[in-house]
């Protein structure tokens, strides 16, 4: 067998090495039922069970209040770009979504096909002499209008690298895009209306896209929307609406007992903090590396920065591939570096990134 290789791709994501070895046993066969994990029924016993495990414990580890839902979808993330302002729209006309990157502008563009967007900018790029700093916008700018059928904001950037503190006193439904970091660190439910994230960073493997929404909006999905994406629907038939992801769920199923294991999301919080502190140490002492965002928009999860020489950087990718570092070439419209650090992640594999960079 080769050897084990430290993985900071953005998704999908590395998994803990106990998981995996859970996941082979139960594909040799699960929980004694004769079958494999992937040959298991949506509709038989063993899956009712799976998911209910799943939707329980996730509300046990956020004490999600009664009054919201959980949903397993599908169609990813971006399928909630569509199902966002078709369920939530209602009688309204106006959405408003805060910019504060690739992935916020990316769902703003979706959801201009059902009505009017109004942007509000996060961030803020100043140029130096070094090239461009970004920053926080005042947030005191923010005009939210209360005829806005929600407010729409994406807390971790993975391709800048950008991390918002939670948006709070909102007259209008909070609506998060957490699939870089749910299950990363606490959240307070009293912030948000409807959090959803698709499972393949945080939550598992591809395939299931969790929704967690307040009970109160699921009435409001407009006549034409398609009945894969209704909340309602979902949520009357626990989810299991066609042929559900099983061994999706399953997987998220064993990444929250995994989660609860370690001592719930305090620990994970605690863990992103001493990777990101460690890698950022290392790119900012070290002068041919730099990155452009200020300290209190860093992300803790996805870490991006620049090689100053093309050639150079070139070099440490290729010399990263052969130590034993994958995935760290940033995303294709970006460039330079990109080191994802999820709870899988081991803070030896930083270690080791860390190293490379000292050494440049």
């Amino acid at each position: 067998m080769s050897q084990r290789q430290h993985y900071f791709a953005a998704g999908p994501a590395a998994l803990p090495d106990s998981v995996k070895q859970q996941i082979l046993l139960d594909i040799r066969e699960y929980a004694n039922s004769g079958l494999s994990i992937l040959e298991l029924g949506h509709r038989s016993a063993e899956f009712a069970a799976i998911i209910e495990q799943a939707r329980q414990l996730l509300r046990s580890l956020y004490a999600i209040p009664n009054e919201f839902q959980i949903l397993f979808m599908q169609a990813g993330a971006t399928g909630q770009f569509d199902a966002l302002p078709l369920n939530l729209l209602s009688n309204k006309s106006l959405m408003t979504y805060v910019d504060s990157g690739h992935w916020s502008r990316r769902a703003a563009e979706f959801a201009q096909k059902y009505g009017r967007v109004q942007m509000l900018s996060a961030v803020t790029e100043n140029k130096t002499a070094d090239g461009v700093a970004v920053t926080a916008s005042d947030r005191n700018d923010w005009q939210i209008t209360a005829d806005s059928a929600y407010l729409h904001v994406t807390p971790n950037e993975t391709i800048e690298g950008i991390q918002l503190a939670d948006v709070t006193d909102v007259a209008v439904p909070v609506v998060a895009d957490m699939t870089s970091c749910l299950l990363m660190r606490p959240i307070d439910f009293e912030h948000y209306d409807l959090v959803y994230a698709g499972a393949q960073k945080t939550l598992g493997i591809a395939g299931v896209t969790v929704v967690i929404v307040r009970e109160d909006l699921l009435q409001q999905a407009a006549e034409q929307t398609p009945y894969m994406l209704r909340y309602d629907i979902h949520a009357q038939q626990q989810s299991i609406v066609n042929t559900t992801p099983v061994f999706a769920v399953y997987c998220v199923l064993r990444m929250l007992q995994w989660l609860q294991a370690q001592g719930g999301l305090a620990p994970m919080l605690a863990a992103a903090n001493e990777r990101s502190a460690l890698l950022y140490q290392a790119i900012d002492a070290q002068p041919l590396t730099s990155n452009k965002i200020a300290d209190e928009l860093r992300s803790q999860i996805n870490v991006s920065f620049d090689i100053r020489d093309e050639q150079r950087l070139q070099r440490f990718l290729a010399q990263a591939e052969a130590q034993g570092l994958l995935g760290l070439a940033g995303h294709r419209k970006q460039g330079g570096v990109r080191a994802s650090m999820y709870n899988g992640t081991t803070l030896s594999a930083v270690e080791a990134l860390a190293d490379m960079i000292a050494a440049l």
